[in-house]
């Protein structure tokens, strides 16, 4: 009897370990210490949420550096940032939300937020026990515009580290259109030039060096339409980089990790396998 009480308070013990850890706060950074290199006009800060996976690992861990949507008019935090990363680290892969500064028609800005970013998990890759060759980008509506430009645009940028993987949820691709939400005002004005509008077309810069994406999107999202995402699997296909695409019969847009959406738990099975085959 004494044996068997041993052994049930034992669990309980694990139990409540288990528990405090999957709730641990998560690290907080700024991402600038001085004044950023690029000025929106705003009063907003640029900041890292870092959680760490559940289970310590002895070797580096894949990390994956995470943007939430908002049209660039905001940063939903939320279900397409902090649920996101406490799932990612529920993988045994560390999440790290970027909330980065909104561009307030100064494009440059949550661009230099995204690659300031890198570097520091790259500076604190040793400390977060990361493995810097296997760090990705995730992101969320025009946090998948983000992604997927620094994964096209800036991975040419020698001052801002290229993504190893991509993870794209109903993405904004093309500057070519105004999206709904206005994301393409939000970030480039009104009157954008033709070079920017190219230059900021992630399915117009995909090369040999993009890396490895996988795409969900829904097929009634009246806010980004599902060309954004086939258009941008299509131009991976041509240059031959493995990509992923999974359109899900419904679901508008800005499900996230919202836990009523209907292919939550497909679409992260799907996400699941698709990172313990190429990534972990």
């Amino acid at each position: 009897m004494k044996k068997k009480n041993y052994f049930i308070i034992l669990l309980l013990i694990v139990s409540v370990v288990t528990a405090c850890g999957q709730n641990e706060e998560p690290i907080q950074l700024k991402v600038w210490e001085n004044n950023p290199p690029t000025n929106n006009g705003l009063t907003d800060k640029a900041e890292l949420f870092i959680y760490k996976p559940h289970t310590l690992s002895k070797l580096p861990t894949p990390a994956v550096l995470i943007f939430p949507g908002g049209g660039y008019a905001g940063v939903s935090m939320p279900y397409e940032g902090h649920a996101f990363a406490k799932w990612i680290a529920s993988q045994g892969i560390v999440g790290i939300v970027l909330k980065y500064r909104l561009p307030n028609q100064h494009k440059e800005v949550p661009f230099d937020d995204a690659c300031q970013a890198m570097q520091i998990v790259r500076n604190h890759a040793e400390e977060w026990n990361i493995d810097v060759s296997k760090m990705g980008v995730a992101g969320f509506s025009a946090g998948g515009h983000l992604a997927a430009t620094l994964s096209t645009y800036y991975a040419n940028n020698e001052l801002c580290p290229r993504p190893a993987f991509t993870i794209l949820f109903y993405p904004v691709i093309t500057m070519e259109t105004v999206t709904k939400g206005g994301t393409r005002n939000n970030l480039m004005g009104l009157t954008p030039s033709e070079e920017d509008i190219a230059n900021y077309s992630p399915e117009k810069q995909v090369s040999e060096n993009t890396p490895r994406t996988i795409i969900f999107t829904a097929n009634d999202d009246a806010s980004v339409p599902t060309f954004h995402s086939t258009n941008y699997y299509q131009a991976l296909n041509e240059k031959g980089i493995s990509a992923s695409l999974h359109i899900f019969p419904e679901g508008g847009h800005g499900w996230g990790l919202l836990p009523d959406y209907k292919y939550n738990e497909e679409s992260l099975s799907i996400l699941k396998t698709w990172l313990d085959l190429y990534i972990k």
